[in-house]
């Protein structure tokens, strides 16, 4: 545990606030803590910071004990409902005002996380998919790329716009492509496409989103009927012949080598996410962003979610926790300072429009940002809200898994759905 004590001891309120250990948070909530404690000298922040397992394990032990001494627990957004559920999450509504809630967040931040009619956590921040295409890879087969963002282009959002909406391309587009791009090279195999996190919800989700198939039903508590709905089973039919028909994407490679594939010049198209671009413009492939693809005949649908901060049921001191949770995610200075330690995509509407506004990302590779800015506010659809969502995302893993090794969907997502039903029936009154 890394822990960012308060400076002075004696303050009238001290907030204990447990989160993420990663670099970018720590220097994200130095900032914020030192701001907010500027203005209120009333009030000290000492955040305890854990590896990301830890963290949750961490959480468990404490919420369940009901440790009112613990005010504020950053959150993974999917959680929202099984925190909510178990008693574990304070509402918010009341540290907003209606207009607030209303316009502060892109609408998919807000509504991943609320439950049940109530703001349980506020954004801290977003996260989008692309399309990367290795432009190398696309020349030496002599096939056409995508119209998408490259070096030396000065980019505006009408630009990116129009990329978006006219020039998005198809899975069956890719497809195509993969087909002709997937191949055995001097420099070893050379895979048409593959996903970033293969087999897990967070980058799947957009398949049958895609057909119009929510993943589960009734409040969340329902999955036979969504989970193996015919738009499901298209898509995962589609996911199936990815590896086991036209054989374009690889077997056996977990989610933490995918991007490594694609920086190697071993995948020619990759799609994941916006934190992958500091690993390919590292590695010198020649590559360009695209937007998230969709199918034929469907809408364009993006995976998008990420942290938020909310307050501990049994604080102490949730008036002045609330206070806090406002100026880190809704108040100009406290989400911009939050923001700029991060680099994350954020969740605020008026930081989204900054992006638009500034010379900073009207270049390669930061120009990807304008087009996150796009998905965020056009394609962006929330994870499953439900009190099961971890197992959930078990079931979905390992049903997507022996998919991507041969299973039949017809055969896979029916016994899938019952698995989750049967530990979704446990939530229902």
């Amino acid at each position: 545990m890394l822990s960012l004590s308060p400076a002075r001891v004696g303050a009238a309120t001290t907030l204990h606030w447990l989160g993420l250990s990663d670099g970018n948070t720590i220097t994200s909530a130095k900032k914020v803590i030192a701001a907010f404690e500027a203005k209120n000298p009333d009030v000290k922040i000492a955040f305890d910071a854990y590896p990301f397992r830890q963290l949750f394990e961490t959480i468990e032990v404490r919420m369940k004990a009901q440790d009112a001494d613990l005010d504020l627990i950053q959150v993974d957004v999917p959680l929202v409902a099984s925190y909510s559920t178990r008693g574990y999450l304070a509402p918010l509504d009341e540290y907003f005002t209606p207009d607030e809630l209303e316009h502060t967040w892109v609408a998919a931040s807000r509504q991943a996380g609320t439950y049940q009619g109530k703001l349980l956590a506020a954004p801290l921040n977003n996260s989008t998919q692309f399309m990367y295409v290795n432009l190398g890879l696309f020349q030496d087969a002599g096939v056409t790329p995508p119209s998408c963002l490259t070096a030396g282009q000065t980019v505006t959002p009408d630009m990116v716009a129009s990329l978006a909406e006219k020039d998005r391309w198809t899975w069956e587009q890719v497809v195509d492509a993969a087909k002709k791009l997937t191949k055995t090279g001097p420099s070893g195999q050379v895979w048409g496409f593959e996903f970033d996190q293969v087999s897990r919800l967070y980058q799947l989700q957009a398949l049958g989103e895609s057909l119009g198939g929510p993943l589960v039903g009734d409040h969340g508590l329902k999955a036979t009927g969504y989970f193996d709905s015919d738009s499901w089973k298209k898509a995962a039919k589609w996911y199936w012949s990815l590896f086991n028909e036209s054989k374009v994407s690889p077997k056996g490679v977990p989610p933490a080598e995918t991007a490594n594939l694609f920086a190697d010049n071993n995948v020619a198209i990759f799609v994941g996410g916006e934190w992958n671009i500091l690993l390919f413009k590292k590695s010198g492939v020649k590559f360009g962003i695209a937007p998230h693809p969709y199918f034929a005949g469907g809408k364009p649908v993006t995976g998008t979610g990420s942290w938020h901060l909310g307050i501990n049921k049994a604080s102490k001191n949730k008036e002045v926790a609330g206070k806090f949770v406002h100026f880190i995610s809704a108040d100009d200075e406290g989400s911009r300072l939050w923001f700029e330690g991060q680099g994350q995509l954020p969740a605020t509407q008026k930081l989204l429009t900054a992006i638009d506004q500034s010379p900073q990302y009207a270049t390669f590779p930061e120009c990807a940002y304008l087009l996150g800015v796009y998905e965020a506010r056009h394609t962006a659809v929330p994870r499953p809200q439900t009190p099961g969502y971890l197992q959930l995302e078990d079931i979905f893993a390992s049903t997507y898994e022996d998919i991507r090794n041969g299973t039949d969907p017809n055969e896979a997502l029916p016994a899938g759905a019952r698995r989750a039903d049967r530990f979704l029936g446990q939530f229902r009154k």
